[in-house]
């Protein structure tokens, strides 16, 4: 029987109550998704662990011989080269999985490639690991999925114009002339998520607005995936988001019709009468178009 290689994605161990989104959607669900088109080719396993807690040697133990081994974000902290050494005698390869750290937290000298949810991210940890000589370090671009949960799901046949902001309050701008126009369910974490999960749908606009990066944040800076469009693509709805947020024009197009042209207040809201004035009619439809286009990657 041929060998099958097993890919090991390294998480957080979770509170079933509160799990963390990395933990559930970079592990859990990404595993899930995966394995049907890997099947006889690859085996993806899921493994929570915390160096501060266990030692490297009982997470070595449980890896197959010749193991890709991917830590997703926050299962990559607190380790060392020689924490990590280990692993490294069972592993093929050690990577990271950043999905939106700040470059200042992710050790950017002690794995053999890594992974990024954004393109914007990506195009930046390429330049940081340049900066540090490893330029020929492997970064790949994997686009953070919407919720699986949503696949499938039909809006309501009679949806009509609506808004909703879906996420923590505090990172979002919703000027005061937009406060009753835009719905706001709070999901911090899966659990939220899962709460909510049959109010989603019904829908038709999702609010993406997040203020962009300042410019002296440097390392510091989180590069964002754009995981609201992809959520506002699985409901056949569309999106307003500020055109300078992270790889909102690379997925969309600077043609898309409802980017604001900034975080003003004026700006946001005029982008908002923009989407319901446009609503149902032809101009609606294409920027649909161009919302579904984005599904999938």
């Amino acid at each position: 029987m041929p060998h099958v290689p097993t890919l090991v994605l390294v998480v957080r161990p979770w509170n079933p109550f509160r799990a963390l989104g990395s933990t559930v959607m970079r592990g859990l669900q990404l595993a899930d998704m995966v394995r049907p088109f890997l099947e006889g080719r690859l085996n993806v396993r899921v493994l929570p662990f915390r160096p501060d807690i266990a030692p490297a040697r009982a997470l070595a133990a449980l890896l197959p011989n010749g193991a890709v081994v991917v830590f997703v974000k926050f299962a990559g902290d607190g380790w060392t080269p020689d924490r990590l050494a280990p692993v490294r005698r069972r592993a093929a390869a050690v990577g990271l999985d950043v999905v939106d750290l700040p470059l200042s937290e992710a050790p950017l000298d002690l794995f053999d490639f890594y992974i990024s949810a954004s393109m914007s991210g990506r195009r930046a940890l390429q330049d940081a690991l340049a900066a540090r000589g490893r330029g020929a370090t492997p970064v790949a671009l994997l686009h953070h999925h919407a919720d699986p949960r949503l696949d499938g799901a039909e809006p309501p046949a009679d949806r009509g114009f609506g808004c909703l902001y879906l996420g923590a309050r505090e990172n979002t701008i919703i000027p005061p002339a937009l406060g009753d126009d835009v719905d706001v369910l709070e999901v911090r974490n899966a659990q939220d998520f899962a709460a909510n999960l049959g109010r989603i749908g019904a829908y038709s606009l999702h609010f993406a607005v997040r203020a962009p990066a300042e410019p002296d944040e440097g390392a510091e800076r989180s590069y964002k995936p754009f995981t609201k469009g992809m959520t506002a693509a699985k409901c056949r709805a569309n999106v307003l988001v500020n055109r300078d947020a992270d790889d909102v024009e690379d997925l969309l197009g600077a043609d898309y019709p409802f980017l604001a042209a900034g975080c003003a207040d004026e700006d946001i809201a005029a982008t908002f009468e923009l989407a319901r004035s446009a609503f149902g009619g032809g101009d609606w439809r294409d920027a649909q178009a161009k919302v579904q286009d984005i599904d999938g990657l």
